[in-house]
């Protein structure tokens, strides 16, 4: 019986585990949505900027010029960024998977533990039982 209660500890933990990794896919994946979206609008800007054909000084010239090229490095950044949650996204599902066949260890060891107590007990009143019927 202890070593069931333990088992059930164990899997009480697991679960706050799993838990816990799946409310960090769920960040990540937010993440991840808004790394995209301004990843998305930086292009748009950056095509803005491409397609103006109005006639413009230099200075203006060469300043959208590096408004463009700080735009390029900020979504090199983002692509960069997404790339990472990618592969974190990747170690953190492996980890619940991991965490889930863990818990269905456990599980199994629990029933284990379950019919070797029954067995046990079935053969103490089977030997209960033999003992009274001796005179």
């Amino acid at each position: 019986m202890r070593k069931i209660k333990q088992i059930n500890l164990l899997q009480t933990k697991e679960k706050l585990n799993q838990r816990k990794t799946i409310s960090h896919l769920e960040s990540l994946n937010a993440e991840a949505e808004k790394c995209e979206k301004v990843s998305k609008e930086l292009e748009e800007i950056a095509k803005e900027k491409n397609t103006e054909f109005n006639k413009a000084s230099a200075y203006s010239f060469q300043a959208n010029r590096q408004l463009l090229q700080k735009l390029m490095e900020q979504r090199e950044i983002l692509v960069n960024r997404q790339e990472f949650l990618h592969n974190e996204k990747m170690a953190v599902t492996s980890k619940i998977s991991q965490s889930k066949a863990k818990n269905d260890l456990l599980e199994r060891k629990k029933l284990q533990e379950k019919v070797k107590l029954a067995s046990e007990k079935e053969l103490k009143r089977e030997e209960d039982y033999s003992k009274i019927g001796k005179p």
